[in-house]
């Protein structure tokens, strides 16, 4: 393999000779995952095989956007409560029960969205199992 520095991305650009078999394996890999080029599935192999997550750039996006408001959320949550506590604001009961809800469903929401990214972890892992399957012919 050769190494050298990559311009596009601040990466580096690695090499590798392929044989015909393994080049029609790579694409034919290509083609079913839908990748844009052959270094989008060697990268998305390569991160998957060592249980990074790859996610579509869109489906990426979406859950950081999802991330960055439930942690403003979080953040708004603690806040009031913390301003009622120290008897700045007055809640009635049912707006600390609302809070209290609030405080109780985002861990279980968290956990649920781990759940989402573990399972597409656990999907790269098993594209690279049936790349591998599909090498050994």
């Amino acid at each position: 393999m050769r190494e050298s520095d990559a311009t596009t991305t601040g990466g580096k650009a690695v090499a590798v000779r392929l044989s015909a078999e393994e080049v029609a394996a790579l694409d034919a890999l290509q083609a079913r995952i839908g990748a844009t080029s052959r270094s989008d599935v060697l990268r998305a192999l390569v991160r998957s095989s060592v249980g990074m997550l790859e996610l579509p750039a869109e489906e990426a996006a979406q859950l950081a956007e999802i991330k960055a408001e439930l942690h403003k959320i979080g953040v708004n949550v603690n806040q009031i409560a913390l301003a009622a506590n120290r008897g700045r604001i007055d809640m009635a009961r049912q707006e600390w029960a609302a809070i209290n809800e609030l405080r109780q469903a985002l861990p279980r929401l968290r956990t649920w969205l781990n759940g989402v990214v573990d399972e597409q972890r656990r999907r790269g892992i098993r594209l690279f199992r049936a790349f591998v399957e599909a090498e050994r012919g």
